[in-house]
Parts: C-alpha cells; structure tokens; sequence
C-alpha cells in the first residue's frame, strides 16, 4: 500500500488535536485516516517521541499503545512491530538525559511497546522475529545484576518479560537456567522481579511439562531464538519432569519471600502452589513458613494464608479456630481500616464454608468462638454493624438446623448448652434499636429490615411446591418475638 503524500511533522497543537479526535469517535478519526494512512501516523508519532524538543512524548506514547489494537490492520502488524522495535532500542540506547530522554521516559516506552507486541502480535510465528528482537532488548537490559544506577529499568523490564512469558508460555523455558544465575547475583531491588520472572517461568515448565534442564542449559541467554516447541502451536508434553532439578529450584525460591511485597507475595503464592502440588511437596513446609502471616496487619498477607489453607485444607487439621479466632480479631480492631475489617468478615464466612466437617463439631467450635464478638459495638460503622448483622443471622440459622436434625435423629456430636435464636436477634438488633423513632427511609432503618428478612426466612424452604413452609413460619418463634 502506497503511502498518502504530503506527509509532513505535526506540531504539538496538531497532536493533541488528534489524539482528541481519536478519542472522540470514528467520524473525527476519519478526518485524519484519510490523510495519513496508519504506518505513517505511527512514523510521525516516534519521529516526534525521538525529538529532544518535542513536549508531548508521555502523550504520544500512551496515545500508541490505546490506539494500536484498532490502528493496524493485519498487513500492517510486522512493520508496524518492527519500527516500534527500532524506536524502542534507540530510545533506551541513547545517552541518559533528565529532559530529553529521563528513565522514567525510557521505562514507560518500553512498558508501552511490550503492551502493544502483546495486544497486536498474539501470532507466534507470523510475528516470530519481532519477539525475538524484543525478547533480546529486554534480556540485553536485565543482564546487568546489581549494576545500581539502572535497577529501576531493569525491574521494568523483568516485568515485560514477565508478561511476555504469561502471554507466551514457556517462551524463557530453555534459558531458565540464566534466569535463575541472574536472580542469585542480583542484590538491589530490583531482585523481587527477577524472583518473580524466574518463578513464572518455572511455573509454566512445570504445570505444561515442558522437558528442560535449568542446571545444565546449552542456550545462550543472547541471542534470543524462539523455542522451536512453540512455533508449531502447541506446547510438547512429555511423560517425566526433572524432579530433582525443580525441587533444588523450589527450595531457592523458598528462601526469597521476606525480599517481597505484599502484593508480590500474593503473586509468588499463587504460582508456587500449584508448582508445590505437581512436585508432590510437603504442605506442611509452606504451612509452617507461610501461617505466620495470619498475624499480620496487611489484608493481602493475611489473604495469602486463606489461600494455602484453601488449596492445603488438611495441612491445617485442628488449627480451624485459631485463624477464625484471629479474623474475628481483625474485625474488631478499631484503628485498622473499616474495609480490612469488613473483609475479614467476608473471610470468615468463606473460611467456615471451607472448613470440613462431617459431624459438625468444628463449624460449631468455630462459631462458639465468634459468637462473643459478633455483636455490633455501639461504635461501630453502620456498615460493619450490617455485616455483623448477617453473621449473626448465620449463626442462627447453623445452629437451629443443627438443633433439629439431633431432635430428628440425626447426628448428635455436638453437645452442651446453645444460644437460642431469639437471644441473638434480641440482642443483635440493640445496635441498630434507632429505627424505631428514625424515618422509613433512614439507612438504619434498613439495616434493620433487612435483618429481621435474614432472620426470620433464612432457614427456610424457597420452594413454591412446599406447602409446609407458610405454616413452620407463623410458628416460629423468631415470627412471634417480631409480633
């Protein structure tokens, strides 16, 4: 396709012109398409970022990546790749200047023309030397451990390949092994994502059986080559992993986790288990390094824990009551953040869902040790009053259908004395007793309500076939003490 003359640089007014237009709607891009064909719109814009004087280049390197999923048409993806490529190298080559070309700039460039590859060249082998190329300039920038005055770029750049390898799975596999030479020589930082570039990658090998020696790699790191594995579409599988090779690996990233963040954390975990589970590891390793995190005053640390105990339930045999009683503990603590506190909550309705329990004993234990804490305080948010609230409505609700299924027959392990269900209505609705002189339309008055609906239907059948349930509900007490 022949490109639209004239062809000429746009001011900055004219850019922001276009980018407005584009932003708008398609009849105002039309305005510009028809002049400029989308290659040269894309010459002219890294022309421009390229410049020492032009004062929009944060502008128009966003404008690229928000626009080049609908920019380009399938023709247009390889040379439109490989002149973003170009920019990119030139970009982070050139000399470091804290106006023209800061590092700041220099990371969001190469964050932006990661996200487009991504968005616009999902094709491995149509796209095969493009990635290679931006595989080898991302690689060529992580491959300076603890060089201090760029660690910042290079955490930048552990990341694109980080997302490169989720969007390309086991693309890094056959040079593991300099990943992880890598990790051990880094000590800035930066070295919380060179764990987690190097933890995905081991992921992947192992949750798609991908057959690679990381201890003894022939690859070199640069050049950069595809593996041939992937240009046919499909992962090989084969019918063994090096067990011993990962289990050295497991127990190195194991070592890492007090450098993370909680947010990293969150992101090690969740690609360590299943990594744990293939290799047949202990439960009771991550159990132990991992459960302490419970004690915490960081929501996400504290999700880590649920989420062992989610995927390891029998690691945690007889440990039930002790994290519900540090959630009901949370949850109480008036100088955290009313949404930790909230989510605790939420946890630990999920948590009891989770717990297993053939005869009831340990759901009970669990909600005898809340039953204390899950009446609303006088200062509490109305919000948290509400999910306390429903708690409490839960606990009714387990209580009395465990109540009648032992006067019915049924299991009677859990013994001794019970809380009615009216006494935890009576007193679960003191905290919210304002309704009866507040407006109809009042939040309180509604939180209220809404109780008295958990309450009194809760337990009851929702069939319409159930001619039974009208009947067992006018005979309830909780029906009588709302008379």
């Amino acid at each position: 396709m022949s490109e639209k003359p004239p062809i000429k640089y746009l001011s900055p007014q004219d850019w922001e012109l276009l980018i407005e237009d584009f932003q708008y709607d398609i009849v105002r891009r039309e305005k510009w398409t028809s002049h400029y064909s989308p290659l040269s719109i894309l010459d002219l814009a890294l022309s421009s970022i390229l410049r020492k004087d032009f004062p929009l280049k944060t502008s128009l390197i966003s404008f690229l990546e928000e626009f080049a999923d609908s920019l380009f048409r399938d023709f247009e993806v390889q040379p439109a790749l490989d002149r973003l490529i170009d920019a990119v190298r030139s970009m982070v080559q050139a000399p470091h200047d804290a106006v023209s070309f800061s590092s700041a700039l220099k990371e969001r460039m190469v964050v932006a023309v990661t996200s487009i590859f991504i968005c616009i060249g999902n094709d491995i082998e149509l796209c095969r030397g493009q990635l290679e190329s931006l595989v080898e300039l991302l690689l060529t920038i992580v491959n300076r451990p603890s060089h201090g005055a760029d660690r910042q770029m290079r955490a930048v750049a552990c990341e694109c390949l980080r997302e490169l390898e989720r969007a390309f799975p086991c693309l890094l596999a056959e040079i593991a092994g300099h990943i992880w030479v890598l990790c051990q020589s880094e000590r800035t930082h930066a070295s919380q994502s060179y764990i987690l570039l190097f933890t995905l990658v081991i992921h992947n090998i192992v949750t798609r059986k991908v057959n690679v020696s990381i201890l003894n790699t022939s690859v070199p790191l640069v050049p950069f080559n595809v593996p041939q594995f992937l240009v046919g579409g499909s992962i090989r599988e084969v019918s063994g992993l090096n067990f011993k090779e990962l289990r050295r690996v497991m127990a190195f990233l194991l070592e890492w986790p007090h450098i993370l963040t909680p947010s990293a954390m969150m992101e090690f975990m969740s690609l360590i288990m299943p990594v744990a589970v293939v290799l047949e590891l202990q439960a009771s390793m991550l159990k132990v390094q991992f459960s302490g995190l419970l004690y915490s005053y960081d929501p996400m640390l504290c999700h880590v824990v649920l989420m062992i105990y989610s995927r390891f339930v029998d690691a945690f045999d007889g440990q039930e009551a002790s994290i519900a009683r540090r959630l009901v503990l949370i949850s109480r603590e008036a100088q955290l953040p009313l949404v930790f506190r909230m989510l605790a909550l939420h946890w630990l309705l999920g948590f009891i869902g989770l717990v297993p329990d053939s005869g009831g004993r340990k759901k009970h234990s669990i909600i005898e040790v809340g039953l204390g804490f899950f009446y609303p305080s006088i200062f509490d948010p109305l919000a948290l009053k509400s999910l306390k609230l429903d708690l409490l409505a839960f606990c009714a609700i387990y209580l009395n259908t465990l109540s009648t299924d032992n006067v019915g027959g049924g299991s009677s392990e859990v013994a001794g004395p019970r809380v009615s269900e009216v006494k935890l209505f009576d007193d679960g609705l003191v905290s919210v007793s304002a309704f009866k002189w507040l407006p109809p339309w009042s939040t309180e008055t509604a939180v209220a309500f809404r109780t008295f609906h958990k309450f009194l239907i809760g337990a009851r059948s929702h069939s319409d076939t159930d001619s039974s349930t009208n009947r067992t509900l006018m005979e309830s007490t909780i029906f009588h003490t709302l008379e």
